[in-house]
């Protein structure tokens, strides 16, 4: 089949591994970029797609994309299909507490998912959780909404055996700091452990970032290390690979019973053991203590005592680790996501 993919960052991993997938089961993607503002990125769409709209057979509207799905919309009558994985208004609005649910910008978020879910022929969800709530909150026909896990861009996360672990045990979380990420349980957390042998790693930044500075200049932990600027796909892998746990979301906070973060997947694909909240939409896919370690969110004792408790049983982590890689392997790859992405779409 040709399928015309369109969004506005086709990097990001939710549709890298779709558009990869889809090439190596012998698909033809044609892939389009938009990033301009304003009414000109539309003027855009349209001179791009317009003149070849007969090539396609399916037109893909990519992550963080649902403005673009009606100016598709009315261009073509055929299939579209909507790589939510979830709602923007949940993002903008519920994550973030930025905008109070009454109000009119919440109101304008939840009116761009309300039309893209309405115009596209099918539309991708990240868990059975997220279909729940898009169906109740959005008035979204069931037999629309398709659970579809993310991926990662095999290019880039990949198990290199030539990276050593770190000498120290090393806890890595990975991840903007989003009030549903769990950062600042991770620091109190680190402050438990300081005299453990036991080094934290933490590869972020965003939304959290002063309450964390905060943390830190009260709690001062000794076995704590940030990096916050933007390092390549090489060196994260490489960090990332060096350390011997690789932490979820840890927060108590109502999208963690619908989402699944990105680290995840990248976790699995490095065959690193995956500690997580005991989250509904993670554990339809995980299991615990067997394809991940889980402890009650928002708890640092717990996850403490988690972690000190692997260090102490490698053989364990290991099988935690393996088990993971191999759920990755058997269901998580690039082509085997987009196996599935045409039985249940198309």
């Amino acid at each position: 089949m040709r399928f015309y993919y369109i969004s506005v960052n086709n990097s990001y991993p939710q549709n890298r591994h779709l558009i990869d997938g889809l090439r190596e089961n012998g698909h033809k993607v044609f892939e389009y970029e938009e990033r301009a503002l304003g009414i000109d990125k539309y003027i855009k769409i349209v001179k791009n797609f317009w003149p070849q709209k007969h090539l396609y057979d399916v037109v893909i509207v990519g992550f963080t994309s649902p403005h673009f799905v009606p100016i598709m919309r009315l261009m073509t009558s055929k299939k579209i299909i909507y790589n939510g994985g979830f709602s923007q208004y949940e993002a903008n609005v519920i994550s973030k507490y930025t905008n109070k649910k009454i109000s009119i910008r919440a109101f304008i978020w939840w009116f761009k998912d309300f039309v893209s879910f309405l115009l596209s022929s099918k539309i991708l969800l990240e868990s059975n959780s997220q279909i729940n709530y898009i169906h109740k909150l959005f008035f979204v026909p069931r037999k629309k909404l398709i659970r579809a896990w993310a991926g990662v861009d095999e290019k880039e996360f990949f198990i290199d055996k030539s990276i050593e672990k770190n000498k120290k045990f090393t806890v890595l979380f990975r991840g903007r700091f989003l009030p549903e990420s769990g950062i600042l349980t991770v620091v109190k957390t680190a402050k438990l452990l300081e005299n453990e042998d036991i080094d934290f790693l933490l590869i972020g930044h965003g939304f959290l970032h002063r309450e964390y500075r905060e943390l830190i200049d009260k709690l001062k932990p000794k076995n704590f290390r940030l990096i916050s600027k933007k390092i390549s796909y090489k060196e994260l892998q490489e960090k990332m690979l060096g350390c011997h746990i690789s932490l979820g979301q840890l927060a108590n906070h109502p999208r963690l019973y619908r989402t699944l973060p990105c680290k995840l997947f990248e976790s699995l694909a490095l065959g690193l053991p995956y500690l997580t909240g005991r989250n509904a939409s993670v554990l339809e896919l995980l299991k615990e203590n067997e394809t991940c370690i889980a402890v009650e969110p928002a708890n640092p004792n717990e996850l403490a005592e988690k972690i000190l408790y692997l260090k102490n049983n490698p053989k364990i982590l290991e099988k935690i680790a393996e088990q993971g890689y191999k759920l990755y392997k058997e269901k998580l790859t690039s082509k085997k996501l987009a196996e599935d992405f045409i039985k249940k779409c198309l």
